[in-house]
This record gives structure tokens, C-alpha cells and sequence, in this order.
């Protein structure tokens, strides 16, 4: 019985570890199968699990920083006085952006957040979208890319 203990502990010890992870972009997006990132089905394509980790961490860095900037803050104020005004914009500019990959990342997961629902009555205020605008532009000098 000491041996049946000792491999159940193991077992949970083994496994505490393995906890569902709560990402910002599903691997299996558009954007990253046309990169070339993964498939269909989300898993990373041969040498670039650790470009998707790379552009699901950037992600949760600017995504952090936007979430607490006094931008966003002042515009979810005046979006829920019932003020009516035009959306504001995000801007994102990437100087030497390669292929792209957290650039597209980053687009990809600022629509998700703030762009407005297509339907607002049926969107409950626990998931509140302020309706901003998104524009991304990525700008490298290699005429290969």
C-alpha cells in the first residue's frame, strides 16, 4: 500500500502543474495560419510553438498596459454617461515589422476587445466593448517582405 500512496502522490504532483492557460488569441486564428504559426485545428506548425508563445505573451504585456492606460479609462467613463460621440482610435504603427507576426497579433486581439458589437442590445454591460476604432499599420523597409 505504501507503493500505491507513493504513485498516487506522485500522479498529482506530476499534474499539478498542467492548468488550463488562459490566452488572449486562439492558435488556431486566420492570421496565424496564414503566417504559417499553426494549423486548422490550433497546433503549431514544425519550429513555431515558440513564435505563437512569443506573440500570446506580447499580447498579454499591451494588452495589460492598454487595459490600465488613462485612455481607455476616460473613454469607458464617457461611453457609459450616454454621451454620443465619435469612436476614438487606436493607432498601432510597427517600424520594422517583419512578417508581422506580433503586429497581426496584436490587431487581432485589439478588434476582439474594442470594437463594437454588431448588435449593442444584447451586449450586457459585464462584457462591455467601448465601440473604438483599430488601426494597424506595419512598415519594413525589405522589399522581400
Amino acid at each position: 500500500t505504501d507503493k500505491v500512496k507513493q504513485n498516487s502522490v506522485q500522479s498529482i504532483l506530476s499534474r499539478s502543474h498542467d492548468k488550463a492557460k488562459n490566452v488572449q488569441l486562439s492558435p488556431s486564428s486566420p492570421f496565424f495560419q496564414k503566417l504559417g504559426v499553426s494549423s486548422p485545428n490550433g497546433k503549431p506548425l514544425v519550429g513555431m510553438s515558440s513564435k505563437l508563445r512569443q506573440c500570446q505573451k506580447f499580447v498579454e504585456i499591451v494588452g495589460k498596459l492598454v487595459d490600465n492606460s488613462s485612455f481607455i479609462k476616460s473613454f469607458k467613463q464617457i461611453s457609459t454617461s450616454g454621451a454620443v460621440q465619435a469612436p476614438p482610435t487606436i493607432r498601432v504603427i510597427d517600424m520594422g515589422c517583419g512578417r508581422g507576426y506580433l503586429t497581426f497579433s496584436l490587431h487581432s486581439y485589439l478588434c476582439n476587445k474594442f470594437l463594437m458589437p454588431e448588435n449593442e442590445e444584447t451586449e450586457q454591460k459585464a462584457n462591455f466593448k467601448p465601440g473604438l476604432t483599430v488601426q494597424t499599420q506595419g512598415i519594413d523597409r525589405r522589399p522581400k517582405l
